[in-house]
């Protein structure tokens, strides 16, 4: 259904994921400068890539008569569903759900090198596969991925990945001339990854990453986003040798509660941050953090 504020699209799914005809609606709203509004049953899950489309299309997840992602009240007012009440929401747990990681890297090595780095490193094999929308239909490939990418660039060109527990989205663009990849990925759970294994996926990113964000998201669980309020928590953040020279070693030794770990030497030294080491909520530290790097 459209509006003239709106484009509203139900589905009657226990699992919702990011379809062709989800993404083409996210284009088509975005371009048209409407509201894209997912209207699901109440028990209804969305997958990690649905998740991201929605975020970045800013659209609104409908999970029965609530918000899905902020748990307040809708209803209709004629145009689009809007907010109708107060919150609902339980304290996450900390450390539950899926393990959340974010790599942004400037001018990759390779394309999909930083997928394959973490997929190997946090679920012990490479990634199985990937495609313009789920389910994907393309086994693993850098190249096949790169001549995918090529046919597009320089506009943003976005693909699923999968591997084994873990799901995510790849997205390549040109910012300021240069390339930017940036990969997202849920899973395996929190729980199951020895911090060994995080710190593997530090040092291993190190000199080429230019951030790196780990969290555990307490409202996922196999890569599927539950109803209800929930955000991932940070465990760690990782400033890559571009970043720790802009403002010096030195300064980033510096920054304030978060336990930090150097990695590298000279001109590719980088800033590991852990924010489990402190009495102060994580998003507090996390928070200090980027302000210490002057981030937003």
């Amino acid at each position: 259904m459209t509006t003239a504020e709106a484009l509203v699209v139900e589905q009657h799914r226990d699992v919702v994921p990011a379809t062709a005809s989800l993404i083409d609606a996210a284009k088509t709203a975005t371009r048209d400068g409407r509201a894209l509004q997912l209207r699901t049953p109440a028990h209804s899950r969305l997958t990690f890539p649905l998740e991201l489309l929605l975020r970045d299309a800013r659209g609104d997840w409908m999970a029965g008569d609530r918000d899905g992602f902020r748990g307040f009240p809708l209803a209709w007012n004629g145009v689009r569903f809007v907010r109708d009440g107060d919150v609902v929401a339980e304290a996450p747990v900390p450390g539950s759900g899926d393990l959340e990681v974010r790599i942004l890297t400037c001018r990759p090595p390779r394309i999909g090198a930083s997928t394959e780095t973490a997929m190997r490193v946090l679920s012990g094999g490479p990634p199985l596969g990937w495609g313009v929308a789920e389910p994907v239909t393309e086994p693993w490939s850098t190249g096949d991925l790169t001549e995918h990418v090529r046919k597009h660039f320089p506009r943003p060109v976005s693909v699923v990945v999968v591997g084994h527990g873990t799901t995510g989205r790849l997205r390549v663009s040109q910012v300021d001339g240069l390339v930017v990849e940036d990969v997202e990925l849920s899973g395996p759970a929190a729980g199951t990854v020895a911090r060994a294994a995080i710190e593997a996926l530090a040092a291993e990113s190190a000199r080429t990453a230019r951030m790196v964000v780990v969290g555990a998201h307490p409202g996922r669980r196999e890569g599927l986003r539950s109803p209800g309020v929930a955000t991932a928590l940070p465990y760690g953040v990782l400033f890559g040798p571009e970043l720790v020279a802009g403002r010096g070693v030195a300064h980033a030794h510096r920054a304030p509660a978060a336990r930090v770990k150097l990695l590298g030497s000279g001109e590719h030294t980088a800033a590991w941050y852990r924010f489990d080491g402190d009495p102060a909520p994580p998003f507090e530290q996390f928070a200090e953090v980027l302000h210490h790097f002057g981030g937003r």
